[in-house]
């Protein structure tokens, strides 16, 4: 048995040797296809993985592109919005507002019998004295006089205006700091005074803010004080500038008849004569007369002749007298008409052409008189004045401030303002990808 036991191992031997020496090229195989399997696994895996993160890169950035826009939006709308809600509701002061309406009128009367084709009446409009006053120049006058700086210096300066906004009740952003210029004093006041001109009826509509109903009620009536002056003070100095100008046309106007009349009187006392004209009047008196009596003298000269009684005694005296009458009417004539100086006709002349300025002059210093006492006359009813339509009441309630109202306009311009900013950021950041 052992020798069978031998002859087998002997024969299975080789064959062992063989199957082992086959078996390992074999299990080499294996290993190298289990590791070959292995790679592709891990890169499939890893390319997965890749793919995945690929993937989910655009959700991750989406997600941290929605956070930020949702951030900005917090920071630059709700949280402002929320701040100043809580503001309008716990912290601003009341404002109370007055309302005032006012426009200028002018007082007119028109006196009885007066034509517009009248000589003074025509004289009175080229001083200016009868045109009317246009009101709606005065009424924007009062605007811009309410917008000025004048205003608060005529109702006490920035004292006054402290009285009014920089009480300690009223809330810090709302009062007006006592270390304010006069510049930011009249930016403050124009914010809180505010106009508004109606062009067709030329009614002026006033509105006065204050932080308590009796500051708003006082401070439009002083105001309205304040407008009337004005206007007074306008009227005034259009009558004074009115009646100077007449004054001075009457006064000028006189100082012409005053030279018109002292030219005449050195007329008369070079001349000698009163007045020439009267000298020519009786002149020619006298030579009509002489004339007449020439002819008549004459015709019994010629009567004598003719009967033939010459050489008559009383002959030789009518002809001395004709020669003495023809002398006389030479003489008048050269006096008259002659052509030596200082001929009546050269006096008549002068004479005539300074009548002639004496009579214009009187002329117009009488329509001058009159135009003055009918501008003084007119400009006691011709008056400006400011007619109050809705006078200044004292508010019952706080108009401002709407909390939900302004809160949403607050609202509204952040949001468009932080929805041009995002859009701003998006085009900028496109561009530079």
């Amino acid at each position: 048995m052992f020798k069978i036991f031998s002859r087998r191992d002997s024969r299975t031997a080789p064959t062992s040797k063989l199957s082992q020496s086959s078996w390992r090229p074999r299990s080499a195989v294996v290993t190298t296809r289990a590791r070959l399997l292995q790679a592709i696994e891990r890169g499939s895996s890893s390319r997965a993985i890749t793919t995945s993160e690929a993937a989910s890169e655009p959700t991750t950035l989406a997600s941290a592109g929605g956070g930020a826009l949702i951030r900005s939006l917090l920071l630059v709308v709700i949280v402002p919005t929320l701040m100043v809600l809580l503001y309008y509701i716990f912290f601003a002061s009341d404002i109370y507002v007055t309302e005032v309406k006012l426009t200028v009128r002018k007082a007119q009367e028109s006196s009885p019998g007066e034509t517009s084709s009248s000589v003074a009446s025509s004289f009175i409009n080229k001083l200016n004295l009868g045109s009317s006053y246009s009101s709606g120049q005065d009424t924007q006058i009062i605007s811009d006089y309410l917008k000025s700086r004048a205003i608060i210096e005529d109702i006490g300066g920035k004292p006054a205006v402290y009285e009014y906004y920089s009480k300690i009740e009223i809330d810090w952003f709302s009062r007006l700091s006592p270390n304010s210029d006069k510049e930011q004093v009249w930016d403050y006041w124009r914010d809180h005074v505010t106009l508004s001109l109606d062009s067709v009826s030329n009614i002026l509509t006033m509105r006065v803010r204050a932080y308590s109903s009796d500051d708003a009620y006082v401070l439009a009536n002083k105001l309205v004080e304040n407008s009337e002056r004005l206007i007074n003070r306008i009227s005034e100095r259009t009558k004074n500038d009115a009646l100077r100008r007449a004054n001075e046309e009457v006064n000028r106007s006189a100082a012409d008849l005053a030279n018109a009349r002292t030219q005449i009187l050195n007329f008369q006392q070079r001349s000698g004569s009163i007045d020439p004209v009267m000298a020519v009047k009786q002149i020619t008196s006298a030579m009509t007369e002489l004339s007449l009596k020439r002819i008549q003298l004459q015709a019994q000269i010629d009567v004598g002749n003719l009967s033939g009684l010459t050489q008559r005694p009383g002959d030789k005296y009518l002809e001395t007298q004709v020669k003495v009458i023809e002398d006389q009417i030479q003489t008048f004539a050269e006096k008259l008409t002659g052509m030596s100086k200082g001929t009546l006709s050269e006096q008549l002349k002068e004479y005539q052409l300074l009548k002639l300025q004496e009579e214009f002059s009187e002329k117009i210093y009488m329509l001058a008189r009159s135009a003055y006492e009918e501008a003084r006359r007119r400009i006691l009813v011709q008056q400006l004045y400011v007619v109050v339509v809705v006078p200044p009441l004292i508010p019952q309630s706080a108009l401002l401030p709407r909390p939900i109202l302004d809160t949403f306009v607050v609202f509204l311009g952040l949001f468009v303002l932080w929805g041009i900013g995002c859009l701003l950021f998006a085009s900028i950041k496109d561009s530079k990808v």
